[in-house]
């Protein structure tokens, strides 16, 4: 009996010490391992997702890119920066009585490229705001980097931007710079508006067309910027694709509708481009050149250390924010022997008594 009952006795013990349960002590320590584990965890989580949106952009860019080199194929010359797109320009400027509000930017003719034929259509067949959809709140992805910040008021929002040098800019009437952008003016000869002209004739604005061979045959497709992503966070997030492109000002008045990012402004005399100057990402104190402009006249993105870009040839690349200004520069020019003054300004490298010194990226300017 006895043995029985200590037998008894032992399992109920066992058993009393199997079902107690965790300790105030224990469950604080397994708390404590949790919030360790997620804190170690969460950094790794942020940076995969980081990396998926970046490599989303990246493909955004690497397809705009191809549209580009599609259009190019077919009408044997880029879209500009401004465009006549019939009816629609046509419609506009007789119902306007303005030919600012009637063209179009580079994304318009790139559309059909980009499997958007449907919105492209509404300007192939514009009769007039009556009775039509307003193609301006359309949401086109491709045109959006996921990792920027995303627009609530305007659905029709922009990201990317076309390398303009200064051939958006009024110039003292002195014409457009060839060999400062790839984006040049494509809207033609329109002699009611004086900016369009800027000294040149209609042939001379025809043969200003730039066209991915001329880029070739200038100072090369492979160190050329095409496009540049311009969506950080000192950039505003109403830029809409759909939006009228209009000339800026050569003495600091970059404007939201151009979708360009564009040489710096002009330096003063004697002045050297400052290598404390950021050109990419840039802050109000990094500027160093003083303008009302910098959030629209650089590149910029929510990427951590600078901003994903394509080249002319059609290659992608994650551009160094430390990137000289001299050396920015020279991969906006297209052919260094049609460029402005003011490019020839900030391409000189400093050291080298202002001489012009060819620069190819290297792998600080492309690195992370």
């Amino acid at each position: 009996m006895r043995s029985i009952f200590v037998s008894r006795a032992g399992c109920s013990l066992r058993a009393m010490r199997s079902n107690r349960g965790f300790t105030l002590v224990e469950l604080l320590v397994t708390i404590a391992i949790i919030g360790v584990l997620v804190g170690l965890l969460l950094p790794a989580m942020s940076a995969a997702r980081e990396s998926a949106r970046r490599s989303a952009c990246m493909n955004n860019l690497s397809q705009i890119g191809k549209a580009f080199a599609t259009y190019e194929a077919e009408k044997r010359r880029l879209p500009g920066w401004r465009n006549a797109q019939d009816p629609f320009t046509k419609v506009m400027t007789d119902g306007a009585g303005t030919r600012a509000q009637a063209c179009v930017s580079w994304t318009v003719p790139l559309l059909p490229f980009l499997d958007q034929r449907e919105i492209f259509d509404w300007y192939d067949s514009f009769t007039g705001f009556d009775g039509v959809d307003n193609v301006a709140n359309k949401r086109i992805s491709i045109f959006l980097c996921p990792s920027a910040n995303v627009s609530t008021e305007v659905q029709s929002q922009l990201c990317y931007m076309g390398n303009g040098g200064t051939a958006a800019e009024v110039l003292n009437g002195t014409g457009q710079y060839k060999g400062d952008g790839v984006m040049l003016d494509t809207a033609g000869h329109m002699p009611d508006d004086p900016w369009y002209l800027q000294g040149m004739e209609f042939a001379e604005y025809q043969a200003a067309r730039s066209s991915l061979s001329l880029v070739g045959n200038g100072d090369g497709a492979t160190g050329t910027l095409l496009l540049v992503e311009r969506c950080g966070l000192n950039s505003p997030n109403d830029i809409s694709w759909a939006a009228n492109p209009l000339p800026a000002s050569a003495t600091g008045n970059a404007v939201v509708s151009t979708h360009l990012v564009l040489h710096p402004p002009a330096l003063a005399t004697a002045q050297e481009p400052p290598a404390t100057m950021r050109t990419i990402n840039p802050v109000e104190e990094s500027v160093v050149i003083r303008s009302n402009d910098w959030q629209l006249r650089y590149p910029s993105s929510t990427h951590r250390g600078g901003v994903i870009v394509v080249f002319c040839d059609g290659h992608t690349q994650f551009l160094n924010e430390t990137i000289a200004p001299w050396v920015y520069s020279q991969i906006l020019t297209t052919d260094r022997r049609a460029r402005s003054p003011r490019a020839k300004q900030w391409e000189r490298y400093i050291g080298e008594d202002g001489e012009w010194v060819p620069y190819i990226l290297n792998e600080a300017d492309i690195g992370r």
